[in-house]
C-alpha cells in the first residue's frame, strides 16, 4: 500500500476516533451554526449530540433546531425547524429520522419521520397513519449531521475527483441524485478556528441546484455550505446574540417600474426574464406549454431571455363528470394523493369539500365553487397556515397556504391538482414581479390542466402575469422587464372618464396620519394610490356604493360628499371550540355569539360576554369594550375606538367566527407635502418652489401641520440621497417658518450630507441658538467645525 493511502485511511480513522471521543467523553455536545440569507444573519442553529438507547442498544441521538427572522411585505414569518436523529455510534448509521416545521404564530405545520431497517425504510407525513415504503435498491445515502465518512473515504482515500450518490430526503420522503465535484482544499477561518476543508460542489439533479460545500478533512463534518443567497456555517456560541430579521422582499420581488394597477385584467404580456430558480430541474422544454412560451436559454436553472404569456381561459365547456374515475390512468396518481402539506386524506378537508361541492354537476363547477370558498374565506396573512390542514383551521395564509388548501380540496374528491410555483405581475412596489404560487385542477385529456389563482379571486382563470417555473420551484429574479402587455377592452390610450367618476377623483387626507390617497382613472377603472406604496384597481360600486378592491374583497372604499371611507378587515377570527358557560341574563338570540375568538396570527384571544349588553374583552385592555348594534346583520361597533365586529353564523345558527373591520376618514384635499413631491415628480425643482410659493400666499395651507409635512419629505429625500430635492424642501421651510429652530437643524443635516460644511455650521449654530437643549446640534457642531 502506497504512503499516502496510508496517511490518508489514517486521517479518516483519526477524525472519526475524535468525534467519537469528543461524545463519549462527554454527556452532552452542542454545535453551533449561523444562517445568512441576502448577506443578513438572520438566523441560528444548534446540533445537540447525546449518548441514549434505542431498541435495547447504545446510540448517539442528535437534535437539529434551526431558528429564522424572517419577514415579507412587511410582516414577521419567524420559523423553526427540528431534527432529531437516531445513530450508531460507531459507523454513524442512522436509524430513524423525525422532521418538524412550525413558525412562531401556528406552531407546528408538518412533521415527518422515517425509521431506516436493512432492506426498506418506512416514511410518515403527520397526521397521516400509514407510512410509504422505500425499497433500498441501490446504495442509499442517509445523511446525518455529524459527518460524511463516506466523502472523505471516497475523494481522499480512493482519491476520486467526483462522483453520484443517492441521497434521501427525509422531508419529502424520496431519493435524489445529487453529484460530488472535489474544487480542491482550503483552509477556512470558523467559530474561532482555523479548519482544513475540502470544497465540493454539490449539484442536485431533481431540483438543478448547484451547493458549495465545505467539509472538515479531519472528521467528515460539514463546516459551511452555501445554495443560491444562503449560508449556514459553522459559528461560536454566542451566535443567537447577533441576529437580525432579514426582508425577504429583496429576494423575492424585481421591480419593473411599470404601474398597471388594473392586472388582473391583463390578457397578454411579453416579459424579458433573468431568473435563478431552485428545487427542482428546469428546462426550455418544461417552460414552454399551452398559454406560456419561453425563447431562451436555461444554464443549470438560470433562466434567461423572453416569456410571452397569454393564458387559456377555459369556460367549462365539455367539462368532466363529477366526480370522474382517474383510478386507470397512473400519471395522475401523484395528483390525487395526499402529500407533505397537501393533507387531502385529512377528514376535516375531506368533509368541507364535500360539503362545498354538493351542488356541483361537473369537475369544472366542483373546482371553481372550492376555489371561491378558498379565496373568499382564508384571511390573507404571512405566513399564515402553510399546510392545508392549519389554513383550514386557522383561516389565514399567503399564496402557498391558499394554493395548497385549495389542491387538498379537490383531491379530497377526486379531482387531480397540483400547485405552479413560479411569480406573477403585481402592484408592489410601484410594479414587480414577486414569487407567487397558485394552483392547476385537471379537466380531462381533452382540456388538460387549468390555472386558477383562489389568492386574488381570479377563481376560474389567472391573468397574463403569472409566469410557471414548474411544482416546487423557487423565483430569485436578476432582473425583469415588461416589454408589452394588453388588457381586453380598455384602451391605455384613451383619457376619457366616465362622467359619474368625475366627482371622487383626486387626492384625499388622513386628518391624522397625514397619508394621501389619490384616486385616478387608468384603463378602464377607477384606481386608488396608497400613499406611494402601490396601485389598487378598484371594482364598479355596489348597490350601497361600495366599491371593493380587485385585489382583495377584504377592502372597500366609498365617497360620501368630498370624504372618503375605507373600511378594511384587518383580522379574521376563528371561534375557539371550548366549553362555555352562558351568563343567564343572555338574551336567547345572542347566546351564539358568546366565547373566546382567537387570532392565531397575533396569538390574542377577544372574548364575547354579557354584561348588561353584549361586550368584548379586548387583548390587553383592562375594562371590557361595550358593543352596539349596527343597521347591517350580524355586525356590531366597539363604542370607543369604532372598530366593527361581523359574526360568521352558519345556517343552523351556530357563529364559526369574526371578523374585525375598521374604518377610515379622509378628507378631499392634499397636505402640502404631497402636492411638492407630485410637482417635483411630474415638472421639476423649479415649478415645485413656485407652487408652493402660491399656496403660501393663497394661505392654502394647513399652518398648524405643514412645518412637520415639509420635515418629513425632506428627510425622505434624504434618505433617498436624493439632495437636490431635500436642500430645495428643507430651504422652503426654513423660508416658511423661520421661528422654529427644528427647520435650521434638518437643514444643516442635509446641507452637511451634501459636503457644504460651512452653511451646516451657519444652520447648526442657529438651531442651537434658539433651542440651547439641542443637543444633537451641539454633537454637529462639535463635529463639523473638527473637520475645519
Amino acid at each position: 500500500m502506497k504512503k499516502t493511502e496510508i496517511k490518508n485511511k489514517l486521517l479518516l480513522t483519526i477524525g472519526i476516533i475524535l468525534i467519537s471521543g469528543m461524545i463519549m467523553q462527554a454527556q452532552h455536545e452542542r454545535i453551533y451554526f449561523g444562517v445568512e440569507i441576502d448577506g443578513v444573519l438572520c438566523g441560528y442553529a444548534t446540533t445537540d449530540i447525546d449518548k441514549a438507547e434505542y431498541q435495547g442498544m447504545p446510540v448517539l441521538e442528535t437534535h437539529d433546531t434551526v431558528h429564522l427572522m424572517m419577514k415579507a411585505l412587511g410582516q414577521d414569518m419567524n420559523m423553526s425547524i427540528t431534527t432529531r436523529h437516531i445513530l450508531d455510534p460507531e459507523t454513524y448509521k442512522v436509524y430513524l429520522n423525525n422532521s418538524n416545521y412550525s413558525n412562531s404564530d401556528v406552531g407546528n405545520i408538518a412533521s415527518t419521520r422515517t425509521e431506516i431497517f436493512k432492506e426498506y425504510a418506512l416514511h410518515t407525513e403527520a397526521a397521516r397513519e400509514t407510512a410509504d415504503t422505500i425499497w433500498m435498491q441501490d446504495e442509499f445515502i442517509f445523511d446525518n449531521p455529524i459527518t460524511s465518512p463516506y466523502l472523505i473515504k471516497d475523494f481522499i482515500e480512493d482519491g476520486a475527483k467526483e462522483k453520484t450518490y443517492h441521497v434521501y430526503d427525509y422531508m419529502r420522503g424520496f431519493i435524489v441524485e445529487q453529484k460530488f465535484t472535489l474544487e480542491g482544499e482550503k483552509d477556512i477561518q470558523l467559530a474561532g478556528q482555523n479548519i482544513h476543508t475540502l470544497v465540493f460542489n454539490v449539484y442536485h439533479t431533481k431540483d438543478g441546484t448547484n451547493t458549495r460545500l465545505w467539509l472538515n478533512k479531519e472528521n467528515g463534518m460539514t463546516v459551511q455550505f452555501e445554495i443560491m443567497n444562503r449560508r449556514i456555517f459553522l459559528a461560536e456560541n454566542t451566535i443567537s446574540k447577533h441576529i437580525s430579521t432579514v426582508d425577504l422582499d429583496n429576494t423575492i420581488f424585481a421591480k419593473v417600474e411599470k404601474s398597471i394597477p388594473n392586472f388582473m385584467e391583463v390578457s397578454y404580456m411579453r416579459i424579458q426574464a433573468d431568473i435563478k430558480s431552485a428545487g427542482e430541474a428546469i428546462s426550455v422544454e418544461s417552460l414552454n406549454f399551452q398559454g406560456q412560451k419561453f425563447e431562451g436559454t436555461v444554464d443549470e436553472n438560470h433562466i434567461q431571455g423572453i416569456f410571452e404569456i397569454e393564458p387559456f381561459w377555459y369556460d367549462g365547456t365539455d367539462a368532466p363528470a363529477f366526480p370522474t374515475d382517474y383510478s386507470g390512468e397512473e400519471s395522475l396518481v401523484k395528483y390525487l394523493e395526499p402529500e407533505l402539506f397537501i393533507e387531502s386524506d385529512d377528514p376535516e378537508i375531506i368533509s368541507m369539500a364535500k360539503d362545498i361541492t354538493s351542488g356541483a354537476d361537473d369537475s369544472w363547477k366542483a373546482a371553481v365553487l372550492l376555489s371561491e370558498w378558498v379565496g373568499k374565506e382564508i384571511h390573507g396573512a404571512v405566513p399564515g397556515g402553510t399546510s392545508a390542514i392549519n389554513t383550514l383551521r386557522i383561516r389565514e395564509g399567503e399564496c402557498g397556504s391558499h394554493s395548497r388548501l385549495l389542491a387538498a380540496f379537490c383531491r379530497a374528491v377526486g379531482i387531480p391538482s397540483r400547485l405552479a410555483v413560479g411569480c406573477q405581475y403585481s402592484p408592489w412596489y410601484g410594479g414587480s414581479f414577486g414569487q407567487h404560487a397558485w394552483t392547476e385542477v385537471y379537466m380531462g385529456a381533452e382540456i388538460g390542466w387549468i390555472a386558477v389563482d383562489a389568492t386574488i379571486l381570479e377563481f376560474d382563470y389567472v391573468d397574463a402575469g403569472h409566469i410557471r417555473l414548474g411544482e416546487l420551484t423557487s423565483f430569485h429574479p436578476e432582473k425583469m422587464e415588461i416589454l408589452e402587455y394588453r388588457i381586453e377592452g380598455a384602451d391605455a390610450s384613451s383619457s376619457e372618464i366616465p362622467e359619474e367618476y368625475l366627482p371622487i377623483l383626486g387626492p384625499y387626507m388622513h386628518p391624522d396620519k397625514r397619508d394621501v390617497l389619490n384616486v385616478f382613472y387608468l384603463e378602464g377603472c377607477v384606481t386608488v394610490d396608497i400613499a406611494g406604496k402601490m396601485k389598487l384597481a378598484l371594482n364598479e360600486p355596489d348597490e350601497e356604493g361600495r366599491m371593493y378592491a380587485k385585489l382583495t374583497d377584504k377592502v372597500y372604499f366609498s365617497f360620501p360628499e368630498d370624504k372618503m371611507h375605507v373600511v378594511e378587515t384587518v383580522f379574521a377570527m376563528k371561534r375557539a371550540d371550548v366549553e362555555i358557560s352562558i351568563d343567564e341574563g343572555t338574551p336567547e338570540n345572542l347566546q351564539a355569539l358568546i366565547g373566546p375568538y382567537m387570532i392565531f396570527q397575533i396569538q390574542k384571544e377577544f372574548t364575547v360576554i354579557w354584561k348588561d349588553g353584549l361586550a368584548m374583552i379586548v387583548p390587553d385592555v383592562e375594562e371590557p369594550r361595550m358593543l352596539e348594534k349596527t343597521e347591517k346583520e350580524n355586525r356590531w361597533k366597539d363604542t370607543i375606538d369604532k372598530k366593527e365586529y361581523i359574526f360568521k353564523v352558519n345556517e343552523d345558527g351556530s357563529v364559526s367566527g369574526m371578523d374585525i373591520y375598521i374604518t377610515a376618514e379622509l378628507n378631499k384635499g392634499a397636505t402640502a407635502a404631497w402636492i411638492i413631491d407630485k410637482t417635483i415628480e411630474e415638472e421639476g425643482l423649479e415649478a415645485a418652489a413656485d407652487k408652493f410659493t402660491e399656496l403660501w400666499n393663497n394661505r392654502a395651507l394647513d399652518l398648524e401641520k405643514t412645518e412637520d409635512d415639509l420635515n418629513d419629505l425632506g428627510h425622505k429625500y434624504l434618505g433617498a440621497e436624493r439632495f437636490e430635492e431635500a436642500l430645495m424642501v428643507f430651504k422652503l421651510n426654513v423660508d416658511a417658518y423661520p421661528q422654529s429652530w427644528n427647520v435650521y437643524d434638518s437643514y444643516g443635516e442635509a446641507l452637511m450630507k451634501n459636503g457644504e460644511t460651512e452653511k451646516a455650521i451657519e444652520n447648526y449654530q442657529k438651531a442651537v441658538e434658539m433651542n440651547p437643549e439641542n443637543e444633537n446640534g451641539k454633537r454637529m457642531l462639535e463635529k463639523l467645525r473638527s473637520i475645519e
